[in-house]
């Protein structure tokens, strides 16, 4: 097995183009090469494409401050129901069919909707760098179901 030393540019290349959208473990079983060799490869192309066009080479920290400092801030995205337009449709429908109800009646309505489960996703921690107005833009949201 060929280690990093081995790899040619067109292999790195290779690896990066083909690779980057798997995790490391599937790109090693895809590639047939150790796991640290593809890990080293992926840092590799992410430190010099980070680095790319720029005078002098740039930390990730210079760069998390220069961000922090344009006013983002590293937060949890917004979690809202994932919804189609056929969903949204039928709310809509529904909705209009109770709109004439009071809150008195509303009261008399028993909500059996507060069990919790997940389908698309893992309880892990996600964050979004967003500014503090974009917390309902759609790129800062995560949806639920």
């Amino acid at each position: 097995m060929a280690g990093y030393q081995d790899l040619s540019n067109f292999e790195r290349g290779l690896i990066v183009g083909h690779g980057m959208g798997h995790s490391i473990s599937e790109a090693a079983m895809k590639f047939g090469y150790s796991h640290t060799t593809i890990s080293r490869v992926y840092h590799e192309y992410r430190v010099s494409d980070f680095n790319a066009g720029a005078l002098r080479n740039v930390s990730v920290r210079t760069v998390e401050r220069t961000i922090i400092d344009m006013g983002f801030r590293n937060r949890c995205p917004t979690s809202v129901p994932l919804l189609t337009v056929r969903h949204t449709a039928l709310r809509l429908a529904w909705v209009s069919q109770r709109r004439h109800r009071t809150v008195d009646d509303w009261k008399q309505v028993a909500w059996s909707d507060e069990s919790r489960f997940q389908l698309y996703r893992v309880d892990g921690h996600v964050l979004v760098w967003r500014q503090p107005h974009e917390s309902m833009d759609p790129t800062c949201q995560q949806g639920t179901v």
